[in-house]
């Protein structure tokens, strides 16, 4: 999962003022937002963001201009000037982007990065589900409009370059004593279309998301990670072009549930939208962020990584699940990714070079059955992981019970307002445990009998262990069977027909007594159970031999 970047400037727009510049990404699937904070990396102190404006009641209102103003105006002729310059379409001006710039305006800090958690509370409140627009922070004379965007101007073609901006916004509000203040300025990216979506519903209740990607996207889909923590993926009914619609239901749920469409493109799964629904409550019309320790400078990308990996099982603890192990193979394999997310400044799951999360621990030599990936690119550890456990496509690898092992590559960038841009990669795999034979044997068995009662043969499962040793040692089949079919053609006088099912597992909770016994009606089993190598799961793999017996009647 993969994101889009954001920049910001900081600057001074007195005559001879230094230039600050910073840098703060945006969040689509894989990507955070870096937040400011002095040079110690942590913020000064709390910021309570609690604008006096009516919120929005529903996401996806139909478009509004915004009103007139000298900077605004100023700014959208820079902004037309450079699409037409670079032969690109020119962003609309959206009202609601302007509201929210103007509001982060009020509380952006001095040191100039707004923080992920504010800049998704002021794009969800004015009705906006794409997620965090780049973000262009100038402090100055607000009532000087050229200075403005003379300071602007550079980095805005930067920004259109890329080809997907599609709106634009600005906000400005007076913060000194000198008149002087914070301009925010936003253009961001849609790959998706919405009807009208409620803020909020009633407790019980239900609303329709219909929406269509842009002919750029491939394969929708929409998740939701629920109030208890739990992520599910929706069923829709995809239409032509692009176009689907699902039934969303509170059910026995209440408060934020956090919706996400995603689609793919060459680069794999992207965020297209990401947004709250409150079920039997109204959505909050403050937010207050809170400084944490999570949020300090990271020294090193090993200290980067370690306190990820710390961040990852501190809440897999919290909710009930085992904590995943540190993986050093499949590390390297994420450090390397990441380097490559920091020379390009793409921040995707697929490259070019190196394909898939998959490809690339396959050419490590790393067998597993499992491969997640999250990819992101942020300013700081812990809104590296707030941001990604917010996203439920995100959180579902994060809270995998199907990975038990984790590798992290951190690769650090330039250095913005006293933080290093990080580019992180996380890939998950799994590693079956251990297992204990007999009791492998008799969990297997168990399921088999709650389909079919079924008696033990010792005998068949002698067979059945032989078959099942040999092939985890990595031995072929085909040169097990001939030993194993003499020994039960001497069992003939006993069966009419012995059936075989032959497979392996990485996780013995997977098996079923339905699937294993399929159309045989056996009335002996012999169950054989070894670990060893299989070319795909790897060298943990479950390998599990039945044997069954139709006797003479």
């Amino acid at each position: 999962m993969r994101g889009l970047i954001a920049v910001v400037l900081i600057a001074a727009c007195s005559s001879g003022a230094p230039q600050r510049v910073g840098v703060q990404p945006s969040w689509r699937h894989g990507e955070t937002t870096g937040s400011g904070g002095a040079a110690t990396g942590i913020s000064v102190g709390p910021v309570t963001f609690a604008p006096a404006s009516e919120p929005a009641t529903r996401y996806n209102e139909p478009a509004q201009l915004p009103p007139h103003s000298v900077l605004g105006d100023a700014v959208l002729r820079a902004v037309g000037d450079a699409a037409v310059h670079a032969n690109l379409a020119v962003p609309i001006a959206d009202a609601r982007l302007f509201r929210a710039c103007a509001e982060l305006a009020a509380v952006v800090p001095e040191e100039g990065i707004v923080s992920y958690g504010l800049v998704e509370f002021a794009l969800q409140r004015n009705g906006i589900v794409e997620p965090s627009p780049h973000l262009l922070v100038v402090w100055g004379d607000v009532d000087a409009p050229d200075q403005i965007v003379e300071q602007l101007k550079p980095r805005i073609g930067e920004i259109l370059a890329d080809g997907t901006s599609t709106r634009v916004g600005v906000g400005a509000v007076k913060r000194m004593p000198d008149g002087s203040g914070a301009v925010v300025f936003a253009l961001q990216a849609s790959g998706v279309l919405t009807s009208p979506i409620p803020r909020s519903v009633a407790a019980g209740g239900s609303f329709d998301v219909e929406a269509v990607v842009d002919a750029r996207y491939h394969e929708p889909e929409l998740f939701v990670t629920y109030d208890d923590g739990a992520t599910e993926r929706l069923a829709i009914d995809t239409g032509h072009g692009g176009a689907f619609k699902a039934k969303v239901g509170c059910g026995k749920h209440r408060g934020r549930q956090q919706l996400e469409i995603t689609a793919s493109d060459t680069a794999g799964s992207t965020v297209l939208a990401n947004f709250p629904v409150w079920c039997g409550e109204e959505p909050p019309v403050t937010l207050t962020v809170e400084p944490t320790r999570d949020d300090l400078v990271t020294a090193t990308p090993a200290e980067a990584e370690h306190r990820l990996l710390a961040l990852i099982n501190r809440d897999r603890q919290a909710a009930g699940l085992y904590a995943l192990v540190w993986d050093e193979r499949v590390a390297e394999v994420s450090r390397k990714h990441a380097e490559e997310m920091r020379r390009t400044k793409i921040v995707a799951h697929i490259s070019p070079t190196t394909g898939s999360a998959a490809d690339r621990v396959r050419v490590a030599s790393v067998k597993t059955a499992v491969v997640l990936e999250n990819v992101a690119r942020a300013y700081g550890v812990g809104e590296a992981h707030d941001g990604l456990m917010n996203s439920p496509g995100h959180r579902a690898n994060l809270m995998t019970q199907s990975a038990t092992h984790v590798g992290i590559g951190v690769v650090l960038g330039e250095e913005v307002s006293g933080r290093r841009e990080m580019f992180v990669a996380q890939v998950f795999i799994r590693i079956p445990p251990k297992i204990d034979p007999g009791s492998a044997s008799e969990l297997v068995r168990t399921r088999i009998d709650s389909v079919r009662h079924v008696a033990v043969n010792a005998k068949l499962a002698s067979v059945a262990q032989e078959l099942a040793d040999g092939l985890a040692s990595g031995q072929a089949r085909d040169a097990l069977w001939p030993s194993a079919r003499a020994k039960l053609d001497k069992m003939g006088q006993s069966y009419g027909r012995v059936g075989s099912v032959i497979t392996a597992v990485a996780d013995l909770e997977t098996v079923e007594g339905k699937q294993i016994l399929g159309d045989y009606k056996p009335d002996d089993i012999g169950i054989g159970l070894a670990q060893g190598n299989h070319p795909e799961i790897g060298d943990g793999a479950i390998w599990i031999v039945v044997l069954m017996g139709e006797t003479r009647h």
